[in-house]
């Protein structure tokens, strides 16, 4: 047993995650490069029926994972920089704040940046609803719980629209929480047309095109037209929680392509959706034609007056080693330019809040070439979860999010999964929107 005054190496997946797969749990879905090869998507263990599903089953493993990892030994974590030193708690009880369901990798398409373990047509090993019930018996889950249905393609799901609508309000049945849906949206679901009507889920898509002919090169079949109708249909009920990916490879970067892409958004009424900008997970670095495509993609879009544009946690670092090495070659062009997009004036001391006190919040502490600019000064992190408020991440506080309407300081959000959630809320508490630095990539 670890000393409890000692700070330990751990990451939140670990001590709170658990992965349904079809035929394995996993800690995580994490990915990251060690030496050139990708790492992550970290198992538990394998599982062939739902009797090998227990918590004590799941506790076990996370605690020799954990274990391995701090006395130095070489594990499927070696190397990832999601881990940090904190005071961990003992894995005496679970206590699931991230539940991902994503047990089959039958999908209807066949990206070109993904693999067979998430289209290889594999069904569940085990009874999803017999899982969930075990699960919720041994009270492991969480007030703070999200859930995650992915795959393959979730409403692929053998009895997707009941399981969806029952371990939801099973899960806690008094407020809402996040269920975040990563559909391909091909098949419709009146079932997740009610939760995002009722603000109690989001739909992330990624369309990766413009044209239908580069849609199919990327994502292996037809149907472009198809997936737009379906997301003009959710967005016309629910008006909210819709997410559209566009994640950036060889064939989809160019100019036309990008323009067809939000000619297609404007056309089918969907510009009051987020739109997250990715890259290729498979490329552990990417070209400065693919970081030109994203920002022109960005800057489009924020000329149409589309409210919520972010970078995801798979570009921002990407983009940030490229920042780092112009720097490092003196070559500051890019990096003025996008500043100079900030609208702000950096010969000044600039003031900062971090919105979110997680994990994401701590590597653009540590790696974020902007917060090494000298007059650049982080006052505090806000966070809602009253477990971190009042405590410190880094050696900075963290304080409730009703403390920005004591300054103006400058604000950043470091988690895209809530961006537009973390916005409204923005707006409740009569927080200007003009203080959000909401581009941020460094």
């Amino acid at each position: 047993m670890y000393n409890k005054q000692k700070k330990t190496l751990s990451c939140e997946a670990l001590h709170h995650s658990v992965y349904l797969a079809p035929n394995e749990l996993r800690h995580c879905c994490k990915r990251f490069f060690v030496n050139g090869k990708k790492q992550g998507d970290v198992k538990i263990f394998p599982v062939k029926s739902e009797k090998d599903i227990t918590e004590k089953s799941i506790l076990d493993a996370k605690k020799k994972l954990y274990e391995k990892i701090n006395r130095g030994e070489k594990n499927p974590c070696t190397g990832c920089p999601y881990l940090y030193k904190d005071h961990w708690p003992d894995f005496n009880k679970l206590s699931i704040k991230q539940l991902s369901i994503e047990n089959t990798s039958v999908c209807s398409m066949k990206c070109n940046y993904c693999s067979d373990m998430y289209y290889g047509g594999l069904k569940s090993n085990y009874d999803l609803g017999k899982v969930f019930k075990k699960l919720e018996n041994s009270q492991i889950f969480s007030d703070e719980i999200n859930i995650s249905w992915g795959g393959g393609e979730p409403l692929l799901i053998e009895n997707f629209d009941k399981n969806f609508e029952e371990i939801t309000l099973k899960i806690n049945p008094k407020k809402p929480i996040k269920n975040m849906v990563y559909s391909n949206a091909i098949k419709y679901s009146k079932v997740l047309e009610n939760f995002l009507n009722k603000g109690l889920a989001t739909l992330t898509t990624s369309i990766d095109a413009g044209t239908e002919k580069v849609f199919k090169k990327i994502r292996g079949v037809k149907g472009m037209l198809k997936v737009f109708e379906n997301l003009k249909k959710y967005n016309d009920a629910a008006k909210k929680g819709i997410i559209i990916k566009y994640i950036f490879t060889n064939e989809n970067y160019y100019k036309d392509e990008i323009q067809q892409f939000i000619n297609n958004c404007e056309n089918y009424n969907l510009l009051n959706c987020s739109f997250q900008i990715s890259s290729n997970f498979e490329d552990e670095k990417i070209t400065s034609e693919v970081v030109e495509a994203a920002f022109e993609m960005y800057i489009k879009l924020k000329n149409k007056n589309v409210n919520y544009v972010f970078f995801d946690y798979h570009l921002r670092p990407r983009i940030n080693e490229i920042i780092w090495k112009k720097s490092k070659e003196n070559d500051n062009s890019f990096i003025n330019a996008h500043i100079q997009n900030l609208n702000l004036d950096i010969t000044k001391e600039t003031n900062i809040v971090l919105w979110g006190a997680g994990e994401t919040a701590r590597r653009i502490i540590k790696n974020n070439y902007f917060f090494k600019l000298p007059n650049v000064k982080i006052h505090y992190f806000v966070d809602e979860d009253t477990k971190k408020i009042g405590k410190e991440l880094d050696g900075i506080a963290v304080k409730h999010p009703k403390s920005l309407k004591d300054n103006n300081y400058k604000i950043i959000i470091s988690t895209s999964i809530f961006y537009e959630e973390i916005i409204n809320k923005m707006k409740n508490l009569n927080i200007s929107k003009s203080r959000l630095i909401s581009d941020l990539v460094f």
